[in-house]
Parts: structure tokens; C-alpha cells; sequence
């Protein structure tokens, strides 16, 4: 199988079982655009391009904290995700003790109310219900999922299923485990935590934990029958939202456009910025083999073939994973296709032929 990618963009593949149960050729086009500097200013394709991601990226060396860019190898998903990889910003780089920072893409909004450090305290000896303590200044927030709420609570011997790595997750009423106790600095400001058993969802722009509630919960039932007679494929009750990494308030049903209009606030050192997506659609033709055709290349072979057989097919595209990383004046999207196969491989496929359209 050979590839005419006619774009300036990354692109590869991924064999796997698809949502129809079947062996499944997954066609990925990745194309990484540069922020502009300036209102409403068109987008342009970036110089450098970012190559597809095989495994996980952490910000930590030991990949036990949040997740910074998720691998684009997955076979399918049935939403698009939308990801922020980067910071609060404090408006004038002047310390602030709250604000709210904001991402909008088309008709999706999310705002996330950003706090300066704080903690639970009892104000004297004598006290029984827990007060927050002031607030610290900050200039610059990191947005990970270890500022959100959850966490574990060793003491209490119970933890967030929502967010595994997060702070303020308190189990038990007790001086013991409330006083000191970090308070989230990323919470939903419609429902703020007022209390010290307040548990409000976590909150977040990027990536969601795989281990996490309700994420995990699509790998299905992995019983003694699933371990003896299916290992090492996925359960029967497997749902594909599983590889849906953005957190469940940023995915899309039906998908992006690709030409939908962005505003982000509080998200970058600048404190606004507006754009608009820059509206271009893969076309992806998969051309078949068949023994009549003598061996040429896959140019020739498209270009040449007879325009009445059947041996080319254009491929559904969805655009499912837009990420912007503001510290670095960039943002990519993922679009993905899928080709039923006879088999897990791909004898059928002469040649994949990739082309840019604009909407």
C-alpha cells in the first residue's frame, strides 16, 4: 500500500477493530496551524508540522500525572474532543487571586474558575466547622487535572472516581483529614464547593484520565469469562467513547466543521484571543487493488485507471480532535476516516490518495 498525500499535513494509519466489529483501516490526517497574533486575523498551516502521537505525552517523567497530548493511534470516536494544553493567565501579567478563564469553539462554551492556592483551616482550637483560608496571588495557573478537584484521601481510606490525581477530596469529618487540606484551583463557578463534604465534578481543558470515572467505565465487563474466552480483545460491552479523551464537557456530538469561530480568554499571556478555524477538509480516496492492472506506480495507477470501474472509494472523514497549546502559538486537528477490511491487513489497498478541500 502506497500513499499520495497531496497535503502540507502529517498522515497515518491504524488497524484495529471498528464500531461496525470488523476489521477497520483508520485514515488520519493531522494538521498543526499557527495562533494568530491578532483578532480575527486568518490562520495559517504551521512551518513546523507536529508528527502524529503513537503513545501517551505526561508532563511528568514518571506518567502518573495528567496526561499533556494523547495519542492520536486510537481506532475511532464517535465525538470530537476539544483540549487546551497550557496555563491560566493573569490579565496584564498583574497577580490576581481569581479569575475565570474561558474557551469557546462554535457553539461549545467552557469556563473555568481559576483560584489562587488555598486551604482548609480550623480558626481556633475550639472550632468544629472549617473555614478556607485567604487566597494566594498568582500570575500564571497550570491547567491540569492535580489543580482540579479529586484526589485520594488516604486517611478516609476513599478517593474521587472522577479525578484519581486531584486535591480537596475529603472522605471523613475529622480535624485529622480536613485542617491543611488543599482546596481545588480549578473549579465549575456554577457550582462552587462551600463546604468541606461539598464533591462537585472535576473540572478541566485537558486530556481525561483513561482510570477515571466515566471514561473507564466503556472498556466494558472484564469478568472470569472475558479473561478466558476474549482477552486480549476488548469486551463485548465495549463502547468506543472510551477513546474520547477530552474531558465530557468538551466533546462534540456530531463532530466539528472545521470552520467554527474561537475565543479564548485568560488562556493566553495576551488575555484575548479570537480566530476563526481555517475551514479545510481532507478527501480521502482509497484505490483497490485488482490483479488486471499491471504493477505501476500509484500515481500512474489513479491517474491512468478507467473512469468507469469501481476500484477507487472516498473515504467519510470527521475532524474528531482539535488542541490548542497556547504557550506555544499553536493548535492542531485530527481527522479521521475508516475503510472496512477483508482482513487485519491491507492486501485490497493499492493506494491511498489524500487531497485538501476548503469549506
Amino acid at each position: 500500500m502506497e500513499t499520495l498525500n497531496e497535503t502540507p499535513f502529517q498522515n497515518g494509519f491504524f488497524i484495529g477493530t471498528g464500531p461496525s466489529g470488523r476489521p477497520t483501516l483508520s485514515i488520519i490526517v493531522k494538521a498543526t496551524f499557527v495562533i494568530p497574533d491578532r483578532n480575527d486575523a486568518p490562520v495559517e498551516e504551521a512551518k513546523n508540522q507536529i508528527p502524529l502521537v503513537e503513545t501517551d505525552e505526561y508532563y511528568d517523567d514518571e506518567m502518573t500525572g495528567s496526561i499533556r497530548i494523547e495519542s492520536d493511534m486510537v481506532p475511532f470516536k464517535p465525538r470530537a474532543d476539544i483540549v487546551v494544553v497550557g496555563n491560566a493567565y493573569a490579565p496584564g501579567k498583574q497577580p490576581v487571586k481569581v479569575l475565570d478563564a474561558a474557551l469557546r469553539v462554535g457553539r461549545i462554551l467552557k469556563n473555568i474558575r481559576v483560584f489562587g492556592d488555598r486551604y482548609w483551616l480550623f480558626p481556633s482550637r475550639l472550632a468544629m466547622i472549617p473555614v478556607v483560608s485567604d487566597l494566594e496571588l498568582f500570575i500564571q495557573m497550570p491547567l491540569v487535572y492535580e489543580r482540579a478537584f479529586g484526589g485520594i484521601d488516604d486517611k478516609g481510606g476513599k478517593w474521587c472516581k472522577e479525578n484519581l490525581i486531584g486535591r480537596g477530596f475529603i472522605a471523613k469529618k475529622s480535624k485529622k483529614c480536613i485542617n491543611g487540606k488543599l482546596l481545588p484551583n480549578l473549579e465549575d463557578p456554577r457550582y462552587l464547593i462551600n463546604s468541606w463534604d461539598s464533591q462537585p465534578r472535576p473540572v478541566g481543558f485537558g486530556f481525561y484520565g483513561r482510570s477515571w470515572q466515566p471514561r473507564v467505565g466503556y472498556i466494558g465487563t472484564m469478568d472470569e469469562k472475558w479473561e478466558s474466552e476474549i482477552a486480549p480483545e476488548m469486551p463485548e460491552d465495549f463502547r468506543f467513547e472510551f477513546y474520547n479523551g477530552a474531558h465530557p464537557d468538551l466533546q462534540v456530538t456530531g463532530y466539528l466543521h472545521g470552520n467554527e469561530q474561537v475565543e479564548m480568554k485568560h488562556l493566553t499571556p495576551n488575555g484575548y484571543c479570537r480566530f476563526r478555524l481555517p475551514g479545510l477538509y481532507p478527501l480521502i480516496t482509497i484505490i483497490k487493488t485488482d490483479g488486471q492492472f499491471e504493477a505501476a506506480g500509484p500515481a500512474e495507477i489513479y491517474y491512468n485507471k478507467n473512469e468507469t470501474d469501481n476500484r477507487d472509494e472516498n473515504i467519510n472523514v470527521h475532524l474528531d480532535t482539535l488542541v490548542f497549546i497556547p504557550d506555544e502559538c499553536i493548535f492542531y486537528q485530527v481527522w479521521r476516516g475508516l475503510f472496512i477490511l477483508k482482513e487485519f491487513d491491507v492486501e485490497e489497498i493499492e493506494c491511498i490518495r489524500i487531497k485538501l478541500k476548503r469549506i
